[in-house]
């Protein structure tokens, strides 16, 4: 039987390299905003899926669902960033409910999450919009840039963090 330990190292290793292909299809900006959106939204469930199973959660479980990021995104953030308060100066109460706003935006890139029908935009696949038209993720403006968002550094901070602590044998 496959122990959690090594759901957790696999689930973050995949992780890892999806975060990579995301970076390599950043520097191309002739490509659709869906495409490395989707190996973000990837990514953030991969990791929180390595640190469910680092807690025990068993794989079955797991892959059932693609509605990890909002719940869990928040509580690895707020677990870094109390390792690291000791050092860092200043007011950051804004930070994890920034970051759970961030994290639900991007759990609703996958398809299976579309809020009950009320956010059909993916990066996946074509969806008719509310007013009867057809929709394709490489045409569509998600309005989610990282780079700009207000907690989207400390996010990404998060997401490199977390994967290679989560991807290591310490547990």
């Amino acid at each position: 039987m496959i122990s959690y330990d090594e759901w957790r190292i696999a689930y973050a290793k995949q992780a890892v390299a999806d975060l990579r292909a995301r970076e390599k299809l950043l520097e191309h900006p002739d490509l659709p905003d869906c495409q490395q959106l989707h190996f973000l939204q990837m990514a953030c469930e991969k990791m929180c899926k390595a640190y469910l199973s680092g807690q025990g959660v068993d794989a079955e479980t797991l892959s059932s669902s693609h509605a990890y990021i909002s719940s869990q995104l928040p509580i690895i953030a707020r677990q870094q960033f109390a390792q690291e308060s000791r050092k860092v100066q200043g007011d950051r109460s804004w930070i994890i409910p920034a970051i759970r706003a961030l994290a639900r935006r991007i759990e609703l890139l996958a398809p299976a999450v579309n809020d009950a029908g009320r956010h059909p935009a993916n990066c996946e696949y074509p969806w008719v919009g509310p007013d009867g038209a057809m929709r394709v993720p490489a045409e569509h403006n998600f309005g989610l840039d990282l780079l700009h968002e207000k907690a989207g550094r400390h996010l990404l901070k998060v997401l490199y963090t977390a994967t290679e602590e989560l991807g290591s044998l310490k547990g």
